[in-house]
């Protein structure tokens, strides 16, 4: 394997992890939001957009590796596939269904249930992607 082929794996590793703290932050801003009872504002609603742009990437960069030979690698591809699938469709599908909602609470508290089970997905995949298949 060449060094630019573990250069992007290494930013892949490193994208799951930002995305990881990204979900959390987004998650807890969306907690604090309904506490203060605050609806969720641009800044929020853009943090989400640049998460959202973060996982295209990662998932651009995972499609790449797997077409470059990497998939024969990951212990469980279709699994590691599927979960990146996922973490790239629930954001803006949640936004969609969400923003006809017109309590503004309960909406602050479901998108960050929403930022919370995609922080596990980015770990789960990331867990699948380093984990042998047992025997």
């Amino acid at each position: 394997m060449d060094a630019t082929l573990n250069t992007l794996i290494i930013v892949h590793a490193g994208l799951a992890r930002t995305g990881t703290l990204f979900f959390i932050a987004l998650g807890a801003w969306a907690i604090l939001q309904r506490l203060r009872s605050l609806p969720l504002d641009s800044g929020w609603y853009g943090a989400a957009v640049i998460a959202e742009l973060l996982m295209v990437a990662q998932f651009t960069l995972g499609f790449y590796l797997y077409f470059q030979g990497l998939g024969s690698e990951l212990p469980r591809p279709f699994v590691h596939i599927l979960y990146a699938s996922v973490s790239v469709v629930t954001l803006p599908t949640a936004y969609a269904y969400l923003s006809r909602m017109e309590d503004e609470n309960i909406k602050s508290i479901l998108l960050a249930i929403v930022c919370f089970f995609l922080m596990e997905v980015v770990i789960r995949a990331s867990t699948v992607a380093t984990t042998p298949v047992p025997l």
